[in-house]
């Protein structure tokens, strides 16, 4: 990709017209992220963004209720077995529900005293998650239907299936295990880890929810067709922020969207919106176009309270220094401002032909 301000550039794939709309919020509220198909920017509260043209399932995660819910008469087009069970499960009763699906049940439904004294199936199934090799998975209980969605990705197909059975026979037979998982093929996988060990730290929703276990995944996956225009809007912290929006490829390599010589660094106003890419061939901002090789990539914001670094990165660089130039330049900004904050959200990036 070239920053030309009219030609079209090389495979770079973050986001495009009509595309994502990125919320970053501080760590006391954590990261969120909100879509739409318009270039306004609108953070939604606890939302990760929206992909026109691949929207990928989310569990609605609500918090505990303070008192026992009564059972729900169940919608005709729902399915009734699972509500059924559900509402057993909340009133403590057994019948002819597993033992297993009944413990786990509860396990998600008293968090509280499971999380402060260490519940073995929750504690179970976060190692499970953890012990996925180049992955990045996380589990939502939705009490409504008894279904534990699985959303996150995999380095490869074949892991599929031995996760899901793990998480089947951690949940038992009367809990459905809702397959989500994408693929991110290794290196893009393995640059998360260096990613998350820049000193920034991540959205964690499961301190506020504590029906989610594992590390929070991708705020979404935008899907892109050959040809299009890649922009997109943020939507600032609540605090006065600078931006860094990066794209990772596939080679290992890092394209600064922002800041770089066209697009200079500057410090957002709280709950600013921003763009990133022009939209138009007179827009400000780098042109970009998704062109082949196509895949499976990754795109990262951090957000920042005082600038990282002075001038600007080559426009395309070798990741692994780079994440190493930034964890040193984090850490130092801790030590000079006591006051420091910021965050780090990220997305799947899918490319195809047109």
């Amino acid at each position: 990709m070239q920053p030309a301000t009219a030609a079209t550039a090389a495979p770079v794939l973050l986001a495009a017209a009509q595309k994502p709309l990125m919320a970053l919020a501080n760590t006391d509220a954590p990261l969120t992220a909100a879509a739409t198909a318009q270039p306004n920017a609108a953070a939604l509260p606890q939302a990760a963004p929206a992909s026109q043209p691949s929207a990928e399932a989310q569990p609605v995660s609500a918090p505990l209720p303070d008192t026992i819910p009564p059972a729900r008469q169940t919608p005709a087009a729902t399915p009734d077995a699972p509500r059924i069970k559900a509402a057993l499960a909340f009133q403590g009763g057994s019948g002819d529900i597993d033992p297993v699906s009944l413990a786990a049940f509860q396990a998600f439904m008293q968090p509280g005293d499971a999380v402060a004294e260490g519940d073995p199936l929750r504690d179970g199934v976060s190692g499970l998650l953890a012990a996925v090799p180049c992955s990045r998975l996380q589990v939502a209980f939705v009490p409504e239907t008894a279904t534990l969605v699985v959303r996150g990705h995999l380095p490869e197909d074949g892991l599929r299936s031995p996760v899901l059975a793990a998480l089947q026979a951690q949940m038992g037979a009367d809990i459905t295990v809702s397959d989500q998982m994408r693929l991110l093929p290794r290196p893009q996988c393995g640059a998360l880890a260096g990613i998350s060990s820049v000193g920034l730290p991540q959205s964690t929703d499961q301190i506020t929810n504590p029906l989610l276990v594992g590390n929070d995944a991708h705020a979404r996956v935008l899907d892109y067709s050959g040809g299009e225009r890649l922009f997109f809007d943020l939507t600032a912290p609540d605090y006065p922020a600078y931006v860094y929006v990066d794209y990772f490829d596939a080679g290992g390599a890092v394209l600064h969207l922002s800041p770089n010589e066209l697009v200079p660094l500057t410090e957002a106003a709280p709950k600013s919106a921003l763009r990133v890419g022009a939209k138009e061939a007179g827009d400000p901002g780098l042109q970009i176009s998704v062109g082949p090789p196509y895949g499976q990539e990754i795109a990262v914001a951090f957000a920042a309270s005082h600038p990282l670094y002075d001038g600007t990165r080559p426009l395309s660089e070798p990741a692994e220094p780079y994440l190493d130039f930034l964890r040193t330049q984090v850490a130092a900004a801790r030590t000079e401002h006591p006051d420091f904050k910021g965050e780090w959200v990220y997305f799947l990036i899918t490319t195809h032909a047109p």
